[in-house]
């Protein structure tokens, strides 16, 4: 029993050393299958690149195929800049997975070494040891068995690991293949378009000499259309009928006729041409001036039209005014007649007269009207009446208040202010004009400063200013206390 269980202790230490080994070779095993799934992207993308690669191939092969016109666009450009860089970064990608093949190519030289070397002599070693150990416990055998089973499984799967590299590396030569003829397509392609830049320059000096042709004949052209202009006005049937004749003849025609044009060099090429372009612009000034001399007419008398209105306004409004000032003195002063006279210049002071007895009076009758004057009679009806030069100062107030009373009957306005208009009047007239206001003051609103009792027999309210402290103070006071204000107030 000790000899079995030296044995099994034997078996048992020989086995860790195996698991630690298989342990790392699953960690191995993981590595390389991540290598294998990177190497198939990889795989991918360079077969995208291929098909891309192909289609513009093709793309430029068809472009190839068609007459060169003009060499790349700017699209086109990019797109060949594009082609290189792609190139460039698929020949550094070449280079990196032949970097990485190389390293596979180690690994796997290691791992087949140390599968010949290590693993399969462990495998013959364990089982002439299994073999050796036909006594040992039955469990022991078995767990033995399983793990040379995993074991030699771990192997296989190895070598299926071996076998896919070697499909990648025959998949990553295929692509070195297809790259180098891409390469050689796009050098080729460059060599195309060095071609076509070299016709393209050779066509760009061709279009420059036929431009510089272009230009002495258009400077020869401008020189013969001068020549024409010189000449003067040509009929249509000057260029039609010498189209098709030959150069050369028209030449020698041409100095016959400059010839026959010396006798006359004294005359005036040009005359026939002038008298044209003076006869249009004498019809298009004549033309000109009649829509002008109408546009006048249409002035003149729209100007007539508003100088009527405004006649026919001033005459109205110095009508009624009048007719109102008459009225209004009356009322004022019973026994007196007034008037509002329009001054006019035929009228003016008889003494005056025309220093140009030959001028027409053409203008407006409103022109003729000089201003204003006032006549009033305070004491007959039938008197010439009296200027405002000869009146006294009581009578020219209530010529004024009568002005204004006749002009607001015309124009109300809507409040009138008056201060002290009465100082300077009779008692009847304050009578009357205390009276005047009381009529008027139903269209508007009159506001007056006294010191006598006959204003205050028709007002509506009262205020009384008072001075004290050197302030003045404004308060509402009753008919009597204004009545008793103003005699206090008066002169004895």
């Amino acid at each position: 029993m000790q000899l079995i269980e030296a044995r099994r202790r034997q078996v048992q230490d020989s086995r860790d050393p195996l698991l630690f080994d298989l342990n790392s070779k699953m960690k191995e095993e993981t590595n390389l299958k991540e290598s294998k799934a990177s190497k198939e992207r990889s795989l991918i993308n360079l077969h995208s690149n291929i098909k891309m690669l192909k289609a513009q191939k093709e793309a430029h092969q068809m472009e190839m195929s068609t007459e060169l016109t003009q060499t790349l666009t700017s699209q086109e450009q990019r797109r060949l800049e594009e082609l290189i860089t792609k190139i460039e970064q698929m020949r550094e990608r070449l280079s990196n997975f032949s970097t990485s093949r190389s390293e596979l190519e180690a690994r796997k030289n290691v791992l087949e070494n140390e599968l010949n070397a290590n693993l399969k002599r462990r495998r013959e070693e364990l089982l002439i040891h299994i073999e050796s150990l036909a006594t040992t416990d039955d469990d022991q055998i078995h767990n033995t068995k399983d793990e040379l089973e995993k074991l030699i499984q771990d192997m296989s799967e190895r070598a299926d690991v071996v076998l896919f590299i070697i499909e990648i590396e025959t998949e990553l030569q295929n692509s070195s293949t297809v790259l180098s003829e891409k390469s050689s397509e796009l050098e080729k392609l460059k060599s195309e378009q060095i071609e076509r830049q070299q016709k393209l320059e050779r066509q760009q000096k061709n279009v420059d000499k036929f431009l510089s042709k272009r230009k002495l004949i258009l400077q020869k052209k401008e020189e013969c259309t001068k020549n024409i202009r010189e000449l003067g006005a040509l009929p249509d049937e000057a260029f039609k009928k010498y189209e098709n004749t030959d150069p050369t003849k028209l030449l020698k025609q041409l100095h016959k006729v400059n010839e026959g044009l010396k006798k006359y060099s004294h005359v005036n090429k040009k005359a026939f041409e002038q008298y044209n372009n003076f006869t249009k612009q004498r019809d298009t000034l004549t033309k000109r001036k009649d829509e002008l001399d109408q546009s006048k007419r249409a002035i003149n008398e729209l100007i007539t039209v508003l100088d009527q209105r405004k006649d026919e306004a001033i005459e109205r409004t110095f009508k009624q005014v009048a007719k109102y000032f008459s009225e209004v003195f009356e009322k004022l002063v019973p026994a007196g007649r007034g008037q509002l006279i329009m001054q006019r210049r035929i009228d003016r002071d008889s003494e005056e007269e025309d220093d140009d007895d030959d001028n027409d009076h053409e203008g407006s009758v409103v022109d003729n009207y000089t201003g204003v004057a006032i006549k009033v009679s305070f004491n007959s009806k039938t008197d010439e009446g009296l200027r405002m030069q000869q009146l006294s100062g009581g009578q020219k107030s209530l010529v004024a208040l009568t002005l204004i009373f006749a002009i607001q009957q015309c124009d109300p306005a809507p409040f009138y202010l008056f201060d002290e208009i009465d100082a300077a009047l009779d008692a009847q007239y304050r009578t009357a004009v205390a009276s005047m206001i009381h009529e008027l003051c139903d269209n508007g609103q009159f506001i007056t400063t006294t010191f006598r009792p006959e204003m205050l027999a028709n007002a509506d309210k009262f205020y009384g200013v008072t001075f004290s402290n050197k302030v003045s103070r404004v308060s509402a006071i009753s008919k009597d206390d204004a009545l008793n204000f103003i005699t206090q107030e008066q002169p004895q």
